[in-house]
């Protein structure tokens, strides 16, 4: 692993540990609806500023083939981290419950409040899409460099802003 990576790691790894969201033995409630419902407009808005900050700002070519390898590729990458925290929360009621595969899976989405965007969020957004999108387009790109900043930028920002408009438009508590 190069440096850059071990840096990425390393700080992300530190932004999690210094700035934890964990309060034990209780529960978060939502107040008002459930941030779920905000959901289709989350991915479209966060699908849009991704794609348009890589396309414009990280010298990808200008190729329609490129662009569109590129969208397909966003769009996995964030389907990914996003189902991403619903896996471990389904090995954990698997194990605990003794549940079937479809019941724990069912669980995992029907039960607490895995929606909600917090620094857990942001790092399991970076450590799965960035190197995904990073590696699969790369070869398209004059400055590699300027892919990846732009990869991580965008991620930051659209995590940053779901949450504004999460907390926003949706209140809750513990």
């Amino acid at each position: 692993m190069d440096s850059f990576w071990g840096s990425f790691i390393i700080g992300l790894s530190n932004l999690t540990f210094f700035y934890p969201n964990v309060l034990a033995n209780s529960s978060w409630q939502w107040l008002t609806s459930n941030p779920k419902d905000f959901l289709p407009i989350a991915v479209i808005l966060t699908l849009a500023i991704e794609f348009i900050g890589v396309l414009y700002f990280s010298t990808l070519e200008k190729n329609w083939i490129v662009w569109l390898k590129a969208i397909g590729i966003i769009v996995a990458a964030n389907l990914l981290s996003f189902v991403f925290p619903y896996v471990f929360r389904m090995a954990e009621l698997q194990s605990f419950y003794g549940a079937e595969w479809a019941e724990a899976w069912n669980l995992a989405f029907s039960t607490g409040p895995y929606y909600i965007i917090l620094y857990g969020y942001l790092t399991f957004t970076t450590l799965i899409e960035v190197p995904i999108v990073y590696y699969t387009i790369k070869k398209h790109t004059t400055n590699p460099k300027r892919l990846v900043w732009t990869i991580i930028i965008v991620n930051c920002l659209t995590t940053a802003l779901v949450a504004i408009i999460e907390r926003t438009l949706y209140y809750g508590q513990w």
